[in-house]
């Protein structure tokens, strides 16, 4: 497939089209310089997008019928996707300048083999907030829901500050909220694992441009705010079980595909142990924590 331009603009939609119209405007406002397609991969919505985006002269749509999840969403807009670049992009994000133009002359330049590129989010306020991280360790586990939560309780836990980077650095993996990644790149270590839903994809994904060789940078400079939890305003009681069920199930996911069978069992074993934590937290109901450990123990065909 011949590349008709620069960079194609991968955007999934499930229920949200209140962001994604000024998300879309911003992108048109603030993209010059540029060959770009924007392609909204729209996951099964019921709040009026499909009417809305089939008009809309700017996108590309695909509807799927269904909620594939994230992973398999964009890899439904990648199929379609004919930039050299490609920009996976929430939905619930807003461009503040020439963002895609930074990041594309930037992967143009950049002296090394480049896998996966971001920049420092915002939120309104034009605070940095969450643009990248570590990969998943197993070990983890201990800190997260052991000794954090007792050094919590003792009032002797400081987190620590977050590194930004003056220019650019390397990092694990950038967020899934503005990942930019060239489509040769996709093409030799591949794009999302269709078995995750939902969270740690990304992070599963940079894994793989990691084992090849590939660097995952942040760039400072390029300016997108990420309105998080404004996607899905409407919410339920439930809304933890359902968010933290499926991020137990995707990291299950992660360390299946990403470390040794015998340590991954290991995981399975010791993690619903450490996650009974869960009853210390004043914010859940007893029935959310009944049910989250129930379907915690549940065996996971994996």
């Amino acid at each position: 497939m011949g590349k008709i331009a620069d960079v194609s603009i991968i955007i999934v939609n499930y229920n949200t089209l209140h962001v994604l119209r000024p998300c879309l405007d911003s992108i048109i406002e603030q993209t010059i310089g540029i060959d770009y397609e924007i392609i909204v991969v729209d996951n099964g919505s019921t709040d009026g997008s499909i009417e809305a985006l089939s008009d809309d002269s700017r996108v590309t749509l695909i509807p799927t019928g269904e909620n594939l999840g994230f992973g398999r969403a964009n890899n439904k807009g990648l199929e379609q996707a004919k930039g050299e670049y490609i920009f996976f992009l929430n939905s619930d994000t807003l461009l503040k300048n020439n963002a895609i133009k930074m990041l594309y002359d930037f992967a143009k330049q950049y002296q090394g083999k480049l896998g996966a590129l971001g920049c420092i989010l915002e939120d309104r306020q034009s605070n940095w907030i969450h643009s990248y991280g570590q990969f998943p360790k197993m070990g983890n586990d201990f800190q997260k829901f052991l000794w954090i939560p007792i050094l919590k309780g003792l009032h002797l836990y400081h987190q620590s500050a977050i590194e930004y980077p003056e220019h650019w650095m390397k990092v694990d993996y950038v967020t899934g909220a503005d990942l930019f990644v060239s489509r040769q790149v996709l093409d030799t270590c591949g794009a999302f694992h269709p078995a995750f839903f939902m969270y740690y994809e990304e992070s599963e994904m940079q894994h793989r441009f990691q084992l090849h060789g590939y660097d995952n940078v942040l760039l400072n400079g390029p300016q997108i705010v990420h309105l998080e939890g404004e996607g899905g305003k409407a919410g339920n009681k439930s809304k933890f079980i359902r968010d933290t069920y499926r991020q137990e199930r995707s990291l299950f996911i992660y360390f299946k595909l990403t470390e040794p069978r015998w340590k991954y069992y290991l995981y399975r074993i010791v993690h619903p142990v450490l996650r009974q934590t869960v009853w210390l937290n004043p914010n859940v109901s007893l029935h959310d924590k009944w049910t989250f450990v129930k379907q915690l123990f549940v065996s996971i065909k994996l």
